[in-house]
C-alpha cells in the first residue's frame, strides 16, 4: 500500500483547472490495484492509468484536488499555517 498525502500550503484551493498530475513508478509492480482519493474509489481510465508491465502509475490530468490552507495566529502573535491535504492510497499484491 502507497499513501500519499498531498498538501497545499498555499491560501487558494487547487482545482480541477489546475490540472494537477501525479505519477510514481511502483517497484515492485503491483497487481490488482485498488485506488482511493480522500476515501472515494477511484477507476481507470477515468481518474487514472496503471501499466502493469512497466509499474507507472499516473492520475488523470484535474482528478487531483487539494484545499486551501488555514492560517490562524498563536497567541505570541506568529502565524500558524495548516495545509489543506488530499489523500491518495494505492494498494495492490506484488
Amino acid at each position: 500500500t502507497y499513501t500519499f498525502l498531498i498538501q497545499n500550503t498555499g491560501n487558494e484551493p487547487a482545482t480541477a483547472g489546475d490540472a494537477v498530475v501525479l505519477s510514481d513508478v511502483f517497484d515492485p509492480i503491483l497487481q490488482n490495484i485498488t485506488v482511493t482519493f480522500n476515501g472515494d474509489t477511484w477507476i481507470t481510465p477515468t481518474n487514472y492509468t496503471y501499466d502493469t508491465a512497466s509499474g507507472v502509475f499516473t492520475t488523470v490530468s484535474g482528478q487531483i484536488t487539494v484545499p486551501a490552507a488555514t492560517y490562524t495566529r498563536d497567541t505570541t502573535g506568529n502565524w500558524v499555517i495548516v495545509p489543506g491535504v488530499s489523500t491518495l492510497v494505492v494498494s495492490g499484491t506484488v
